[in-house]
């Protein structure tokens, strides 16, 4: 156990290793610690499903802490300078979901992607996954939070430099995978038109269903406490920390559609979050009634989470009903990818989803 505890670092570490090897004649990246001073009213009751949206203050309490985000800032040696992209992961990942250490000829990095392309990333753990700080009682992690730390974040992104040398940036995209999509939304929620976020490309998640499973849901996920999970890695954590058994579920349900190397990283490098949370994801049902920025939401048309009875298929009818919920928006879309799942970084299509959100990311960029 010790062993698997020690690895799972190395392979956190090793990810910036083989992002640099295989993107160094175009692009540098480095290992960022940035200090995320946040100021917010949570929800008393950590399962309440809005995360505090519909509450009035005797309902609430404050969280004032200052908290250390960890990320990987990828900076190409020429390309645009003015822009930075944002990655937020989804739950019980970490930033290695944008630049995992699985080769097989294949580029399952999308940092590298976009790098070598030339935009800079910055791909962060939230608060409370992998190298970010992690509160003693998770919940005191919840939506407003965890959105909050991201807004806070690109707020400092705009008036400060993240490394000596480089300059502060004009305009920041967020970039969503399900839970990390979900954050960015409900920051847009409470920010509006004051939010740091230029444009958002929300990966992996619908308003009109579960975005990540929940317990008992019949799904071959489940949440497990993560202190029993793994007692020796996370054995003194909160109970309210929790971890999820079964990938397959993130992944096309044809198992030639991804490899079963990349199957493995993955169970071995999970990570854990609240479970409040998954339960907040119904805070994204809320419009966004004050956020002008371009929206685009990206999903699978294999995602086994999100996609189920045929869903995703009429196209027009899923963005009309996702629509509604982004009144303001500067432009609004959604686009479903074929053969894709839940995790569209990391099956055989990972560079097809690539082009679709880098083109994305392009065209708000002049905006």
């Amino acid at each position: 156990m010790l062993l698997r505890t020690l690895s799972v670092l190395l392979l956190h570490l090793s990810s910036l290793y083989l992002h640099l090897g295989a993107a160094s004649a175009s692009c540098s990246c480095s290992s960022v610690i940035v200090p995320v001073h946040v100021d917010v009213l949570v929800p008393k009751d950590p399962t309440d499903v809005f995360g505090g949206l519909k509450s009035n203050e005797t309902s609430q309490r404050r969280v004032n802490a200052t908290y250390d985000i960890y990320g990987v800032f990828c900076q190409p040696n020429a390309g645009n300078e003015d822009v930075l992209q944002l990655l937020a992961h989804g739950f019980s990942y970490t930033s290695q979901y944008w630049s995992p250490p699985i080769e097989e000829f294949r580029n399952y990095s999308y940092t590298a992607f976009s790098c070598e392309r030339g935009m800079p990333s910055l791909a962060v753990d939230l608060l409370a996954a992998g190298l970010s700080s992690r509160p003693a009682n998770a919940s005191d992690v919840q939506f407003p939070t965890s959105s909050a730390v991201l807004s806070q974040l690109a707020q400092q992104l705009k008036t400060a430099p993240i490394l000596p040398g480089v300059r502060p940036f004009q305009k920041i995209i967020g970039i969503g995978h399900s839970l990390g999509s979900a954050l960015f939304n409900f920051g847009a929620i409470v920010d509006g038109v004051q939010s740091p976020f230029d444009a958002m490309v929300l990966t992996s998640v619908l308003v009109s269903g579960p975005n990540d499973p929940p317990p008992g849901s019949g799904t071959s996920a489940i949440f497990i406490a993560a202190r029993d999970a793994d007692p020796l890695r996370w054995g003194a954590l909160d109970p309210a920390y929790v971890t999820i058994n079964g990938r397959t579920v993130f992944y096309p349900p044809d198992p030639t559609a991804y490899s079963p190397r990349m199957l493995i990283f993955d169970e071995f490098t999970k990570d854990v979050g609240p479970l409040n949370m998954a339960l907040q994801l119904a805070s994204s049902s809320i419009p966004a009634a004050n956020y002008t920025g371009a929206v685009a939401k990206v999903v699978g048309a294999e995602d086994q989470v999100l996609c189920g009875a045929d869903r995703c298929v009429d196209v027009e009818a899923l963005t009309t009903a996702e629509q509604v919920v982004w009144p303001a928006a500067k432009s609004f879309e959604v686009l479903v990818l074929q053969g894709s799942g839940h995790d569209l970084n990391l099956d055989f299509r990972a560079g097809a989803a690539f082009e679709t959100i880098f083109g994305l990311v392009t065209r708000f960029s002049a905006m």
